[in-house]
Formats: structure tokens, C-alpha cells, sequence
């Protein structure tokens, strides 16, 4: 429901995790499949996290979070979440429909 919402602000949900390509894909077939491309932060091993700083050293995984990034690359929202804990779509949205 949200996802279609997402693409009418011209805006791209893509989910990001330091897990391995084929875990992604078990993950994903489990789920039912996602609406959305799932990356791999793999190799280097969260290279992409730690340069959002979201690297957590002590677990050796990324922070759960959400990030909203503008079109000139900027970061325009950070939430970051707890295990267990979903981001509410309505919220990101209301982000995502401020910027443009």
C-alpha cells in the first residue's frame, strides 16, 4: 500500500542489510516477497553502514534504521529502531511528501 504511495513522490524504498546476497534472498522468499530491491552491504562487510554511521562495532551489524536521502544526496530523516521494532510507513511518508 505504501510502496505505491513512495513512487507517486517519485521516491525509491530500498532496504539494505550487512547480510550475505542468498540469505537476503531466503529472507525475501520467506516474507512472500518485498515490493522493494533488498541490498547486501556484504563486501566489504557494512562499509555502507559504518559510512552512514550505523556500524555497531560490539555486534558486528548494522543499526536498524531508516534514512530519508534527498536527490542531491542529502539526508533529510534518520530513525534509528530497535530490534523487533517496525518503522511506521505513515511517518516517512509524511518526510518524503515535505521534500518536494
Amino acid at each position: 500500500m505504501f510502496n505505491s504511495r513512495f513512487a507517486e513522490k517519485d521516491a525509491q524504498v530500498l532496504g539494505i542489510s550487512c547480510d550475505h546476497v542468498n540469505a537476503h534472498r531466503a529472507w525475501c522468499t520467506a516474507m512472500g516477497g518485498l515490493p522493494y530491491p533488498e541490498l547486501s552491504d556484504w563486501h566489504p562487510k557494512g562499509k555502507v553502514s559504518q559510512a552512514y554511521s550505523l556500524w555497531n562495532e560490539e555486534r558486528g551489524a548494522s543499526t536498524r534504521a531508516v534514512l530519508v536521502v534527498d536527490k542531491a544526496g542529502v539526508i533529510r530523516f534518520r530513525q534509528t529502531y530497535a530490534p523487533g521494532t517496525l518503522p511506521e510507513p505513515a511517518e516517512i511518508l509524511k518526510v518524503v511528501e515535505g521534500l518536494g
